[in-house]
């Protein structure tokens, strides 16, 4: 009988009873240490609401010194008994007795129980001194005559000898506690070894089998549960051996698939969590692993619910997200889950809308043209032509137009190039004040004839910078010609370079009519214009911005514009500085 785990099992639940009664003597000491701290407080305030009521015989007398001699006797009558400092107060809270030294007398106590005493309201805390760490009981008891308070009784009550007491208590309790311990422990160490040993045993085997090691026995010693459970044990070792061997080959098979893939995949339960993502699914939702296995896949997909087996929703970082979902099949009676596919078509989706966008725009920008070509050709065939001077006039306007339409095929062809790489470069260190004064004279005659200063702003000793000169006049010409186009008569345009590190940085400076601001942060997409009807007028594209952007990264440089409507534009963008050369 006592072979078995369960006469064992049962002399170590008399041990632990034998543990909770220690539990009820804790108990107990709590009780005990409530009851002295009760008894205390109850016994002040007696002898505190005793005094209360011989007081006012007192108070009521004159102030004389045999009326003073005589409360001072009191309240050191009840000091003696009490074992507390007591202050007797007048209704103004002026210590008229006490059983402490006299030059208290006639000082006024503001203490917070003393004021809630003389508006008739008993008041007892306990405080400790922060200088020596001693508890006091604090009581303040009003003192009454005929209903009204006349005054108070104020005791300060030190509790150092009872929590004394209830320290040796505690002391001794614990003690007896400990020895019952160790004498506990000794027994149920004894007792349980004969049990836990076996068990620490196949649990050690477990650990290794845990890590990988699955040629673990354990010697089964006895016939009783815990030998039953050693048989059982080191039959499960057998079977999980080929199981896992067989299950480790399909694995194999499974993460080499899907490591892989270019595609992201996940597998969701009936319940809708997450049971595996293979490494493209956790950097497509730039998610760890441990926070996508047993987490719901609305939370991780940031969708409200699933629309039918395809739908497209932004990604964690504003990738636009393809997923495709299929039934996973389940055991027999069960839901089944689901496979989901991720594949990131952010490229393919900029790319269709930059198609449609690019076919949009350079539509609507031909149309125009062409529909003015059309008209004057039109004009001219029903008459127009045989007018001298009207026919000049259209001829005029024809010209201009295709000019236009020539211009816009000619900055399409370069964009393209930028696209494709195919554009040429030809770098070289240039002296960039001699850049600045050649465009200043391009556009010299323009500027008279508008009525429109415009001069060049040189730092001394500016370096050379090295940059593809034809391309770098390109961007001088469209931004000199940018401001011209919007700088009003009697305008000004400044040119301006300095050194800022290992870059230069250029400055085209206009007071013309300024941007607004809610057009800044698009100034610099294709065929975006801010007036669009001043600047079809003028000839613009609505391109040189974009390409000059372009133009100026690639140099390893950045281009921005500040601009104040009504105020101005400033045009800023950077380039290199060569090793050597000085402007």
């Amino acid at each position: 009988m006592f072979r078995s785990i369960r006469w064992k099992l049962v002399m170590i639940y008399l041990l632990l009873i034998l543990f909770a009664m220690q539990l009820i003597g804790v108990y107990f000491i709590r009780s005990l240490n409530m009851y002295f701290l009760g008894n205390f407080s109850k016994t002040i305030n007696s002898q505190a609401g005793l005094l209360a009521e011989l007081v006012p015989h007192y108070l009521e007398k004159e102030v004389t010194d045999e009326a003073d001699g005589d409360l001072e006797n009191l309240a050191r009558s009840f000091a003696e008994l009490t074992g507390a400092d007591i202050y007797i107060l007048n209704k103004n809270g002026i210590i008229v007795a006490t059983s402490e030294d006299r030059s208290y007398v006639g000082q006024k106590r503001v203490r917070t129980e003393v004021t809630w005493a003389l508006s008739g309201t008993k008041e007892e805390v306990i405080r400790v001194d922060e200088k020596t760490g001693m508890r006091y009981t604090f009581l303040a008891v009003p003192v009454r005559d005929a209903g009204q308070v006349i005054g108070a009784v104020y005791l300060v009550a030190p509790m150092k000898t009872i929590y004394q007491t209830m320290s040796e208590i505690n002391w001794i309790f614990y003690t007896g506690i400990l020895i019952a311990l160790v004498l506990t422990a000794i027994l149920g160490i004894m007792l349980a070894r004969t049990i836990t040993h076996p068990i620490m045993e196949i649990t050690k085997k477990a650990k290794a089998m845990a890590k990988g090691d699955f040629g673990q026995e354990v010697a089964v010693k006895g016939d009783d549960e815990i030998g039953e459970l050693g048989l059982t044990f080191n039959y499960l070792t057998h079977r999980l051996r080929d199981a896992l061997a067989e299950n480790e080959q399909e694995k194999d098979k499974m993460e080499a698939i899907l490591a892989h893939m270019s595609d992201g995949v996940i597998a969701v339960s009936a319940q809708g969590l997450i049971l595996l993502a293979n490494p493209v699914a956790q950097e497509l939702l730039m998610v760890e692993e441990k926070d996508l296995i047993n987490h719901p896949l609305h939370e991780v997909l940031e969708v409200d619910e699933w629309e039918g087996p395809e739908m497209k929703f932004r990604g964690p970082d504003g990738r636009i997200l393809y997923a495709y979902a299929s039934t996973l099949k389940g055991a027999e009676g069960e839901k089944p889950g689901q496979v989901i596919v991720l594949r990131d078509i952010t490229e393919e989706e900029k790319e269709e809308k930059a198609r449609r966008d690019f076919v949009a725009n350079v539509s609507h920008e031909i149309r125009t043209p062409l529909t003015t070509l059309k008209s004057y050709i039109e004009a001219l065939e029903d008459g127009a032509m045989y007018d001298p001077q009207l026919s000049a006039h259209f001829l005029r306007v024809i010209h201009n137009e295709t000019d236009r339409m020539v211009r816009l095929v000619n900055d399409l062809l370069q964009l393209s190039r930028f696209d494709s790489g195919t554009e040429g470069w030809n770098f070289s260190p240039q002296s960039l004040a001699g850049l600045l004064d050649r465009a200043v004279e391009r556009f010299s005659v323009q500027c008279r004839n508008q009525g429109i200063g415009m001069f060049v702003e040189v730092e001394p000793r500016l370096p050379q910078v090295v940059v593809d000169r034809d391309k770098l006049d390109q961007v001088l010409d469209n931004l000199i010609s940018n401001a011209l186009k919007y700088t009003p008569e009697k305008g000004m345009i400044r040119l301006a370079a300095s050194r800022d590190g290992d870059m230069v940085v250029v400055k085209v400076i206009d007071t013309g009519i300024g941007i607004p601001k809610k057009d800044l942060p698009r100034i610099f997409e294709r065929f975006y214009r801010v007036d669009k009807a001043r600047s079809r007028k003028l000839g613009g594209t609505g391109l040189g911005l974009s390409i000059a952007q372009q133009i100026i990264e690639k140099h390893g440089g950045k281009i921005q514009i500040e601009s104040e409507l009504g105020r101005g534009t400033t045009v800023l963008f950077t380039l290199p500085v060569a090793k050597e050369g000085v402007a």
